[in-house]
């Protein structure tokens, strides 16, 4: 994988992103001859893992010119940022330091990337979930049915778990990669005989061009509803939905759920751009694909649209939760896209687990947890509503926080869920970042409107799972909110190693 100074150039002019060349602080509209042929290695916006022959990308809304001096020392061979440095570097020391500048760093990342690794989309057929609720349970679900129908040739990409050889999971970071980790994964997953890739595509993945120039065989659109607004992630719900919606404009097929609030604009935006629209629901909706709801995980699938694939039956899933079931049907519906229907549907839907998703320990005096990423007024309310369900004679113990310096309207909504369902409330850090953790919790207090509901401050998350844990009794229900099986929290600029919500709560209820 190489790529010539020229090679680079033509690429970002040829995508509109390309302004000038700048070498010993003269201006140039394409490589002088002597620059032209220079060769790159390799790609980095990391300035602690340059070498030899590496472009690296001045990357940030805050970049400090200072990692350009470091890059540039450790032997870059091309800069590209959208700002010139020239001031800053010092070109007296690096005179032949080529810097490109181009009108969008993140655009021009992503671009520059897919080109470097050989646009390895084209080698995959590329599916892409987004929605404010349920993406990582359907890449899952999804995942599961394609490898069971297609055998071990389906990559994946998820906010827990990235799996680019068909069988080996390793922890992931973001939601979304960065463009530059993106495009070098699918890279891996392509060398590695993979045919398919099914993944999270997050707003900001869209906001902050993650996937700028990235086609999807097939996008899906489960939901959404009013979060992740804030400062620092959406000033508001237009914004929100404006980026999620982009999706549309980048996939050859659109899937989304029949139920979802805003599908009239979507199904009118994919029509009018002339995408294939396949819709899935309930038996309540007018969906392609409708499901009826059984008991304990159980839905039977009808074909409304005779036009496409036959999914007619009884499946199954072994998460419990009604809102399981449309992530589901998302699911089935995508690979009976890609993969003749077979039995195999219906085995790999029920043999699906996703690490941290409505994982539920039972203890021998009969309390029992379920640790959960839920984190939103939507998938919180759908998980109390199943945990009041199937467990009616005991109290409903929540364990919760919220994130630090992101999405304060979740605050309200957490408020506004535990008032509904909970009996008793403990709330405790999360990723407080850079805010109090009593703040954020006195912020969800504020938001509580049941009188009857007990509410418990305790910010130690470990020392609030054992507090839930001491006062349950047999009958009770515990819930984990959030932070599933990560081993991390985010405080103050920093991963902080935690045990896990379900690597405490199993080892307390097995003592």
């Amino acid at each position: 994988m190489t790529m010539t100074l020229s090679e680079i150039i033509t690429v970002l002019k040829d995508a509109g992103l390309f302004k000038e060349l700048i070498v010993a602080g003269k201006w140039h509209d394409r490589a002088p001859e002597e620059l032209a042929n220079r060769t790159v290695l390799d790609l980095s916006y990391d300035s602690r893992t340059v070498k030899e022959g590496t472009l690296f990308f001045c990357k940030g809304l805050k970049f400090d010119p200072k990692y350009l001096t470091m890059a540039a020392n450790q032997g870059a061979s091309v800069a590209m940022a959208s700002a010139d440095y020239s001031a800053q570097l010092k070109t007296s020391e690096h005179p032949d330091l080529p810097q490109v500048i181009v009108t969008d760093i993140q655009k021009a990342m992503a671009t520059v990337s897919r080109a470097f690794f050989g646009f390895p989309d084209r080698n995959l057929t590329v599916i892409g979930y987004t929605g404010t609720k349920g993406k990582t349970t359907s890449v899952y679900f999804t995942r599961h049915v394609m490898a069971k129908a297609l055998g071990k040739v389906v990559a994946q990409l998820s906010s827990i778990d990235e799996c680019l050889d068909g069988e080996t999971f390793i922890p992931a970071h973001l939601t979304t990669p960065e463009s530059l980790d993106l495009f070098r994964m699918m890279k891996e997953a392509v060398d590695n005989q993979m045919k398919y890739l099914v993944m999270e595509v997050s707003s900001q993945s869209y906001k902050k061009s993650r996937v700028f120039g990235l086609p999807l065989d097939i996008g899906v659109f489960l939901n959404i509803s009013p979060d992740h607004i804030s400062p620092v992630e959406h000033p508001s719900f237009e914004d929100y939905l404006a980026c999620k919606s982009e999706i549309i404009d980048n996939c050859r097929i659109l899937v989304v759920n029949r139920e979802c609030s805003q599908y009239d604009y979507l199904a009118e935006k994919a029509h009018d751009l002339g995408k294939q629209v396949i819709s899935f629901g309930s038996d309540q909706s007018a969906a392609d694909y409708q499901y009826r709801l059984g008991e304990h995980g159980y839905f039977t699938v009808t074909t409304a649209n005779p036009s496409l694939p036959k999914l007619d039956g009884d499946f199954r899933v072994m998460m419990p939760g009604d809102f399981n079931v449309a992530n589901a049907l998302a699911a089935l519906t995508v690979a009976a896209q890609v993969a003749p229907v077979s039995e195999d549907f219906r085995a790999g839907l029920a043999e699906t687990t996703v690490p941290g998703r409505m994982e539920f320990i039972k203890d021998k005096h009969g309390v029992v947890a379920c640790v959960d990423y839920a984190h939103n007024y939507l998938s919180l309310t759908a998980s109390f509503n199943f945990m009041k369900h199937e467990f009616k004679d005991g109290r409903l113990i929540v364990v919760i926080g919220a994130a630090g310096g992101k999405a304060e309207s979740r605050r309200k909504d957490i408020g506004r869920a535990l008032s509904q369902y909970a009996d008793v409330a403990i709330l405790t850090s999360e990723d407080n970042f850079f805010e109090d953790p009593h703040q954020i919790a006195a912020d969800i207090k504020e938001n509580i409107d049941n009188p009857d509901l007990e509410v418990i401050v305790n910010v130690d998350r470990k020392a609030a799972i054992e507090q839930a844990y001491a006062m349950a009794k047999p009958g009770d229900a515990l819930f984990m909110a959030a932070k599933g099986r990560e081993t991390f929290m985010h405080e103050k600029g920093k991963d902080v190693p935690y045990q896990g919500d379900y690597q405490i709560t199993k080892q307390l209820m097995e003592k």
